[in-house]
């Protein structure tokens, strides 16, 4: 085959397929243009998954009887003019695509009026093809139907999902952009079900409420607008007693443009350190402002990504912004009055990397269920034991009702407490074995071992490297029980920290976790009273009683009130 230049049409069909992934793709798009129009209203409306229909309409500043063919060329917009201009980008829509995209792909309707003009006009088009034009009379403003999504491109139909994902898609969508823009009424119609519908009333707690229901509403927290090194931060995050199975409710806004950025999610989730469990996420929607010549908004075919000049400096305002919103936030609501009483240990130690975006945890999360039973990090109160439960769990009375505390995990916490202590005065306590422990790993494990035995070092580990991937174990945490040694090193040895974008796998935070909760008593271990009397003294005299290193709770609450009501009985 010999080299040709491509057909209009096909080159549309290609281009299309950058920018209109699937219906979503198509709304995102058309949200855009709405607010860039400066709209205060924007109605969307979906029959099926949306291919059948999409119609989003506004109330924005319309385009000009004279523009509209023009509007639906390739790169043509009104949003730039020269190359500075890319320096500078205030805008959602800047490259002149998404509408020749759309069309090229589907049957498209375009009624729009400018402010400017007496009257309007309608256009159809099928296959970017204009196939009629008229004046119309309509209030200023604009309104997109397109129908019959991809009819020409059948294969691309191949890649999507069910209906009710793509609806699903499409409702995200939406509802992400209404929590940008709560200044502006969104409507949002599936079929004929109602979506949901927010006031434009510029408060963001309400369009909360209306996406996600007033529960969540209720436990989210308001971040300060803050700024620090150019970045404005502002938005809501959930309380620790508020959680996700997945990091999908993580939600960043730069410029008042969506994005997706890894590195930023785990900022927040970083934030949380010991406020959530293992395996759970935050809901948190933030809004960054930073100035447009530090960030490049054109690196993506679907502009969800940025680049900025300084990532180091975006990732500590976030998570600066974050963490003090949790410490100032929940303390004043009294639902946990001392998860953290300052900075973690690892962030202002001077052990511990110099460089806070450079360290590693594992972010935990509280169950939903357990909102008005946990203790997540209040103040402890002073317990009366009663006994000792399946080996496991220690019931005590408290100054309203009874308590069920988890002996492992509150021995994790007073382990971890102790020794993070004795780590940042550098005053860890030891025990030398009477003989060297040997220890033969894999290549892998080896290697890893070696790039960390500074950090064990610290830690009240000696083991030095007798090369050939062998190393000898000469003493340990005075903590560790010596009776199976093995066990114990190589379960510290085969611990793999995430590696998310460039976080390091281990740190010492990291290490002490994972000593700890080695170390702690096992369920399934029995205790004397006294031995229980100690544990809860021991616990009184924590920082964050509530929760062990990981965010699992270490006590739940069964209050006087509903002990009383699930015996019937009135007093």
């Amino acid at each position: 085959m010999s080299i040709a230049i491509l057909k209009a049409s096909v080159i549309s069909k290609i281009a299309a397929g950058e920018v209109v992934e699937r219906p979503a793709s198509v709304v995102k798009e058309l949200l855009e243009n709405s607010v860039d129009a400066g709209a205060r209203s924007v109605g969307i409306e979906i029959l099926g998954s949306g291919l059948g229909q999409i119609k989003v309409s506004d109330d924005g500043s319309g385009i000009p009887t004279s523009e509209v063919e023009l509007a639906f060329a390739r790169h043509a917009t009104s949003k730039l003019d020269s190359e500075a201009d890319l320096e500078s980008i205030l805008t959602l829509g800047f490259r002149g695509e998404a509408l020749a995209s759309i069309a090229a792909i589907s049957r498209v309707e375009l009624v729009t009026r400018s402010s400017s003009e007496e009257t309007g006009v309608s256009l159809q088009l099928v296959d970017g093809v204009v196939k009629g034009r008229k004046s119309v009379g309509v209030p200023p403003g604009t309104v997109i139907q397109v129908d019959n999504l991809f009819y020409n491109v059948p294969p691309r139909l191949k890649f999507l999902k069910s209906e009710s994902t793509e609806r699903s898609l499409i409702k995200r969508i939406v509802s992400k952009y209404a929590m940008a823009y709560p200044h502006i009424r969104f409507r949002y119609i599936s079929g004929n079900r109602k979506g949901f519908r927010t006031y434009g009333n510029d408060n963001l707690l309400d369009v909360i409420a209306s996406v996600y229901g007033t529960g969540v509403a209720e436990n989210m927290i308001d971040i300060r607008e803050v700024e620090q090194d150019g970045v404005a931060v502002s938005g809501l995050v959930s309380s620790p007693d508020l959680s996700r199975s997945n990091r999908q409710e993580i939600i960043f806004f730069v410029n008042g443009r969506l994005i997706s950025d890894a590195q930023l999610n785990f900022a927040v989730i970083r934030a949380y350190h010991t406020m959530l469990m293992t395996g759970r996420y935050p809901i948190a929607i933030i809004s960054l402002v930073v100035p447009p010549s530090t960030i490049d908004v054109n690196v993506h075919p679907t502009k969800s990504e940025v680049r900025f000049v300084d990532k180091n400096i975006v990732f500590r305002a976030v998570e600066k912004a974050v963490r003090r919103t949790l410490l100032d936030g929940v303390s004043k609501s009294g639902v946990i009055k001392s998860t953290v009483v300052g900075e973690t240990f690892s962030q202002r130690s001077s052990w511990s990397e110099s460089d806070s975006s450079n360290k590693n945890y594992e972010y935990p999360v509280t169950e939903d269920t357990l909102i008005n039973s946990r203790l997540s990090g209040m103040e402890m109160p002073v317990l009366r034991v009663i006994g000792q439960t399946n080996a496991t769990f220690i019931l005590a009375e408290g100054p309203d009702g009874v308590y069920m505390i988890d002996q492992h995990a509150a021995h994790e916490r007073i382990l971890y407490e102790e020794y993070v202590d004795a780590a940042k005065m550098d005053k860890v306590r030891s025990q030398m074995l009477l003989q060297g422990f040997t220890l033969q790993l894999s290549a892998e494990d080896s290697e890893i071992l070696s790039k960390n035995l500074d950090k064990l070092t610290s830690l009240g580990f000696d083991i030095d490297n007798f090369g050939n991937d062998s190393f000898i174990v000469r003493a340990v945490p005075a903590m560790v029980d010596l009776s199976d040694m093995e066990q114990f090193l190589m379960s510290i040895v085969k611990f793999r920290g995430d590696d998310i974008h460039g976080v390091p796998q281990w740190s010492e935070d990291e290490i002490i976790k994972r000593v700890c909760r080695l170390v702690a008593v096992r369920a399934g271990k029995v205790l004397s009273y006294d031995e229980q009397v100690a544990l809860l003294r021991n616990l009184e005299g924590c920082k964050s009683p509530g929760t062990c290193p990981h965010g699992r709770p270490t006590m739940i609450h069964f209050s006087l009130g509903s002990i009383r009501n699930q015996f019937g009985r009135s007093r």
